[in-house]
């Protein structure tokens, strides 16, 4: 058997339904962590688009008339140097994000200490708040 190609139509039409099948969680959901992880792979996603003149899954291209496609490739690779600057700018802007969340989770962990340091004191005493916590081992 051949090993499928980019031009492959049945390829394609598998490779499409895959992406639609797959289960995505709701971003209302989602963790700090699940969207550091999803800002991740959409900045490596895009750092690779930006390095190829067809980008992976780039479904525009597909057409069932031969002629047709290779007129939207063409057009295709007139147009690419201007959506390489944009895939750069996506990369980078999901890269500031990701360290964003980064941020976020560490500030989640803080508070989160904070709170566990806070709520076993209901008598008012002082609570040193910058004590390592207690190892419960």
């Amino acid at each position: 058997m051949a090993a499928p190609t980019d031009h492959d139509p049945a390829f394609d039409d598998l490779s499409r339904e895959l992406y639609w099948a797959q289960e995505r969680a709701s971003r209302a959901r989602m963790d700090t962590a699940e969207v550091r992880d999803r800002l991740h792979d959409l900045s490596m996603q895009m750092r690779a688009d930006e390095k190829v003149i067809i980008p992976q899954g780039e479904g525009n291209l597909a057409s069932t008339s031969r002629w047709r496609r290779q007129i939207k490739y063409r057009l295709f690779r007139v147009a690419r140097p201007i959506s390489w600057r944009y895939d750069r700018l996506i990369a980078d802007h999901a890269e500031l994000t990701t360290s964003l969340a980064e941020r976020l989770m560490a500030a989640e962990a803080e508070l989160a200490r904070l709170r566990a340091a806070v709520e076993p004191d209901t008598d008012g005493a002082d609570v040193d708040v910058d004590a390592a916590p207690k190892d419960p081992a």
